[in-house]
């Protein structure tokens, strides 16, 4: 499923620059999520969880399966009332019918309307939306060229498109009223290289121009290279959060050198050993498969 909230296009560039923000876009105190099911007992998802994420910022969500991060998705986009605690996002209760045009949100589970086109998809989502459609057309149009479905917009049913063609198609779906605070549960799953870049790189964008993006996912290299700070769930609680520099920082300082032969860099570890520093290791440096994939990418356009 999907639910789109926002007016404007996909584009980072179309965020007005003069539209009022709010510091801290989510504000979450005390969280508790808990499911109930007839003779069962209760399973908690989520407890005594708390969260401030302000403008601009990327927020990756990790965990394993079943540690909440859906569940605290699901609450900040208004589908899912949690047990206890106080949710804000942009100063408002996530209910609040107003965020469906400030909040977009990409679920993971299938898309519905499954006989429409890419295009005739966006343009009932965007009626759904409160979007006039004498506006949506050029709106859609933008919106399936950003995400690279230009060419099977009209020659395609939802039913028949890939995996990544899909997860791409519920993203133009959450971007369609251009939200200030956007909400993604694993947006790359299923999709090649291209399509990852492809989406970490527009994600960037909006950020950049003062969105908020909250995204959960399993896809750690995506998330360390995209993210501005990461909350960890384990077992419905907030395990550890940070920058990636605090999480993953060490006492060693990094020291990267280029040019030297065997023996001058012999000479450069001898100095640090009399300045009473110690050299761990020496070794080629190696670069992300993603990098390389990137420059490649870069090097063929």
């Amino acid at each position: 499923m999907f639910a789109a909230p926002h007016d404007s296009i996909a584009s980072s560039a179309s965020l007005p620059a003069a539209r009022e923000r709010v510091q801290l876009t989510i504000e979450v105190d005390d969280l508790a999520v808990c499911y109930r099911s007839f003779g069962s007992e209760p399973v908690t998802a989520l407890a005594d969880f708390s969260l401030r994420v302000p403008a601009g910022e990327i927020l990756g969500v990790l965990g394993p399966n079943g540690s909440g991060k859906s569940s605290l998705l699901g609450v900040l986009a208004g589908s899912l009332v949690g047990s206890q605690g106080r949710v804000r996002v942009l100063g408002r209760n996530p209910t609040d019918p107003t965020l469906l045009r400030e909040v977009g949100f990409q679920a993971e589970g299938p898309l519905p309307f499954r006989t429409c086109t890419p295009q005739a998809f966006l343009v009932r989502v965007a009626a759904l939306c409160g979007i006039p459609r004498r506006r949506s057309r050029a709106r859609v149009e933008a919106l399936l060229a950003q995400v690279d479905l230009g060419a099977v917009a009209s020659k395609r049913t939802v039913a028949n498109l890939s995996t990544g063609m899909a997860r791409r198609l519920a993203l133009a779906a959450a971007l369609l009223v251009d939200p200030r605070v956007l909400l993604l549960d694993e947006p790359t799953s299923g999709l090649d290289p291209e399509g990852s870049l492809l989406v970490m790189d527009l994600l960037r964008a909006r950020a950049e121009a003062g969105g908020t993006v909250v995204i959960a996912s399993h896809h750690l290299q995506e998330i360390e290279q995209t993210c501005t700070r990461v909350v960890m769930l384990a077992g419905g609680r907030k395990a550890a959060e940070g920058t990636l520099d605090q999480l993953l920082g060490t006492e060693e300082d990094e020291l990267v050198v280029a040019g030297l032969d065997d023996d001058r860099m012999a000479r450069v570890c001898t100095t640090i050993a009399d300045l009473g520093g110690r050299v761990v290791r020496t070794q080629r440096r190696r670069e992300h498969l993603f990098a390389l994939f990137r420059r490649l990418r870069r090097g063929a356009t």
